[in-house]
Order: C-alpha cells, then sequence, then structure tokens
C-alpha cells in the first residue's frame, strides 16, 4: 500500500519455501516492497487464508494452514531500526509463539530506536482459543503502540457495555496511546486524539469488496505519518486521516486484497 504511495516501505516476516512463498516474495518485489527481511522457512509452509464474501462485500476468513511460516519469526530476524521509522503490526503475529515474543520484542525495539508503532488490532478470535490470554497479550500490545487502530467491534471487545465516546479516551489513557482510531466504514473514522474525540466522515464509493479497506487506511495513515511525524494539532491530523479514508475507499472498488489498493495518481491533489 505504501510502496503505491511512492513511500518506502519493508516487509518483516516468515514465508514457507515453496511455491506460494516465492510468488508472494516476487509480488513484493515487483511493487517495489523491500524484501531483504522476508525469510524462507524450510521446514514450514506460507500462512494460507480464504476470504469469503458476503451479499455486500463483507467478509469471512479461513485459515488453511495452521501452524504456518509467519509464526515462526524469530528475534534473529529482526533488522535494526532507526529513528523516525515506523512498524505496523497486528495481532495475528501475536496469536503464537514465536512471532508474539518477536513481534513484541520488535515493537519494543522500534520505539527504543526511536521510532514509531501503528497497531491494529485485526482482530481474528478462531486463532484464540484462550480468551484471558488474547486480552493479555493484545493490551501488551497496545502498551508499546502510538498510533492504534480498531473497528468497531473491536472497541467493543476491548471495552464491552461502553460508549466510544466514554471507551476511547479511557483506553488512550490507560495505555498511553497517542493516537487512537476506530473505523466503522461508511460511517468514517472516530479519532482520540490529544484527550479530545472527533468524527470525520467519509466520500462514499460503491463497495465491491472491502478485503483491504483496512490495510489500505493504515498505508494512506502511515505514508503521510512517515512524511510529517505525528500530528501537532487537529488540522495536521486532519490532512492524514483524509489521505487514509480516501486509500481505504478506493481500496472497496474492485475485488481482491491487493488489487484496488491505490496508486498516488489515484488520490489527486490531496491538501499537505
Amino acid at each position: 500500500g505504501i510502496a503505491r504511495l511512492q513511500g518506502n516501505s519493508g516487509f518483516i516476516g516468515r514465508v514457507g519455501a515453496d511455491p506460494f512463498g516465492a510468488f508472494m516474495r516476487q509480488t513484493l518485489s515487483e511493487e517495489q516492497v523491500d524484501t531483504r527481511y522476508m525469510v524462507a522457512d524450510p521446514e514450514h509452509r506460507t500462512s494460507t487464508v480464504v476470504v469469503g464474501l458476503d451479499e455486500q462485500g463483507e467478509r469471512s476468513f479461513t485459515f488453511m494452514v495452521r501452524p504456518s511460516a509467519d509464526l515462526f519469526l524469530s528475534v534473529a530476524d529482526l533488522p535494526d531500526f532507526r529513528p523516525g521509522e515506523w512498524l505496523h503490526c497486528c495481532s495475528i503475529a501475536l496469536a503464537a509463539e514465536p512471532s508474539r515474543t518477536t513481534t513484541l520484542t520488535a515493537m519494543q525495539q522500534m520505539r527504543a530506536a526511536g521510532g514509531h508503532v501503528s497497531f491494529d488490532l485485526n482482530l481474528r478470535q478462531d486463532l484464540w482459543p484462550d480468551t484471558a490470554q488474547l486480552q493479555t497479550v493484545v493490551n501488551e500490545a497496545l502498551s508499546l503502540a502510538d498510533v492504534v487502530k480498531l473497528s468497531d467491534d473491536e472497541l467493543a471487545f476491548l471495552c464491552p457495555d461502553q460508549e466510544p465516546l466514554i471507551s476511547m479516551p479511557q483506553l488512550a489513557a490507560e495505555f498511553s496511546i497517542e493516537l487512537l482510531l476506530v473505523t466503522r466504514g461508511r460511517e468514517g473514522v472516530i479519532a482520540c486524539f490529544q484527550g479530545q474525540i472527533k468524527q470525520y466522515a467519509t466520500s462514499p464509493v460503491t463497495s465491491v469488496d472491502t478485503t483491504g479497506a483496512g490495510d489500505a487506511f493504515v498505508a494512506g495513515l502511515l505514508w503521510k505519518l512517515a512524511q510529517h511525524g505525528l500530528p501537532a494539532d487537529e488540522s495536521q491530523l486532519a490532512l492524514s486521516l483524509a489521505s487514509a479514508q480516501r486509500c481505504g475507499a478506493l481500496a472497496t472498488t474492485a475485488k481482491g486484497a491487493m488489487t484496488a489498493l491505490p496508486w498516488r495518481h489515484q488520490l489527486g491533489d490531496l491538501p499537505g
């Protein structure tokens, strides 16, 4: 997503030493994503997920390979992080060891290096047989993140029986999250920033498939944050979210997780 916006991005993770893993490396390389830290695991197969769509274009996920190569990422696989860089990760990488420890270590190392961490919960509860463990691990990840993106359902999971206007400031304060975002599809985005809550509307599009919309939203956001840093005020935040929302909306206009990820020219003359 970021590479299509003419930003610099790289992949850290493991794939199987199999044809699917080779295809992933080739595809990302063709997209100008740095694959130096994509490790080919000779003992485990590449993760494979089947995405089902209902009549509204909403998704269901079936993980076909468990345990898959991505869950065997080790601390030795991590690069050296540098000041100003961004690390983005989600809870799928936290679902099993050794990837769980490696991901949390990467978050800690990025913060220690003077970089920033973005965390998309991207909750898949069928990967977590122990709900109590899920909550504990997610809490640790939240405490290491500068920016956190949740869906409506994920916020309800973390803060049951509470309205977003109440739960979001509490969550941000508890884990020292600088920017907490809750994406709501056609209803836009709610942001908790500097102790304030604000909703940002989105421009309507004809949605075909929501697969990849969250990734595109994060790509548009991190593309801006990597250029300008964390926003100093609400006006700067609004510019970053305009980019993120445009990317997320465009990603729903064609089927497939990567097909409709937007290119820089599709964003037009966004301010900032």
